[in-house]
């Protein structure tokens, strides 16, 4: 199986944080990588990546990650992505893997959708979270799908293109759902607790760790003690990408960090 992954990134810094290092060297391990950054990264930053993304780009603009997406597909061109089994979107919004990717492929492979998610919920409409997505090779060489990211316009937002996409594929004739099933209307990223506990999730929202917002996974105690007990991933690079990016924390984030969790 060929895959190919669009990965994309954004740090108002305009740096490469080392917990995107390891999220691009996990998906080499299973697809090509292509980067590309939005802001003006310097070659530096850029090259911390070079060993797992077969070209990186970065660009200045105001469409976020489809905008990222949409600029790739553009570079590489649909005949060159045709030429793989399954493409994958992907953005530097998440932590991990947490676990083997390759095995969560397999699972899904075994569902035989045309095109999946790692979560969904029903807020606005049934749509698939476009934090990691798969297409395979019947949705791209699909007309309408390709079109769609022609459409992109400036005024993006979550509603013009994430909610849009799914509807989409799906009056098209194809079948999609997430590798966790959500049957709520409530947003599933919103308890990664609880994901944890009951799924076997690749992947937890940056956004999780922040205060005073939906996403806020209580003082973060709770939750890296699950990832550190649950899985291997190295929360030294959450507490690193925190730090470095200067984000608020509550003092019980900042005691979870002076204990290591």
């Amino acid at each position: 199986m060929r895959r190919i992954c669009l990965l994309a990134g954004y740090d108002k810094d305009n740096k490469i944080q080392d917990y995107v290092v390891y999220l691009a060297k996990e998906l080499a391990k299973i697809s090509d990588v292509y980067y590309m950054g939005n802001g003006p990264i310097p070659p530096d930053e850029l090259f911390k990546i070079a060993p797992y993304t077969q070209m990186f780009y970065t660009k200045t603009h105001e469409l976020r990650d489809f905008g990222s997406w949409r600029y790739l597909i553009e570079q590489l061109g649909w005949e060159k992505i045709a030429q793989y089994d399954e493409l994958i979107l992907c953005n530097d919004s998440i932590y991990g893997p947490l676990c083997d990717l390759s095995s969560v492929f397999v699972q899904m492979e075994r569902r035989g959708y045309d095109f999946w998610s790692m979560t969904s919920d029903y807020a606005y409409n049934f749509h698939l979270h476009s934090y990691f997505m798969v297409f395979g090779a019947n949705v791209i060489r699909n007309k309408v799908f390709r079109n769609f990211w022609k459409t992109i316009a400036f005024y993006y937002d979550v509603k013009n293109c994430e909610y849009e996409l799914t509807p989409l594929l799906v009056r098209e004739g194809f079948v999609g759902n997430s590798y966790v099933r959500n049957y709520h209307q409530d947003n599933i990223l919103q308890s990664p607790k609880d994901l944890l506990e009951n799924f076997t999730v690749p992947f937890v929202k940056v956004k999780n760790f922040l205060p005073q917002n939906a996403y806020t996974a209580g003082s973060g105690i709770g939750l890296r003690y699950k990832i550190r007990t649950q899985s291997d991933y190295d929360t030294k690079l959450i507490n690193s990408n925190i730090a470095q990016n200067r984000y608020p924390q509550t003092l019980g984030q900042r005691l979870a960090a002076f204990t290591g969790l």
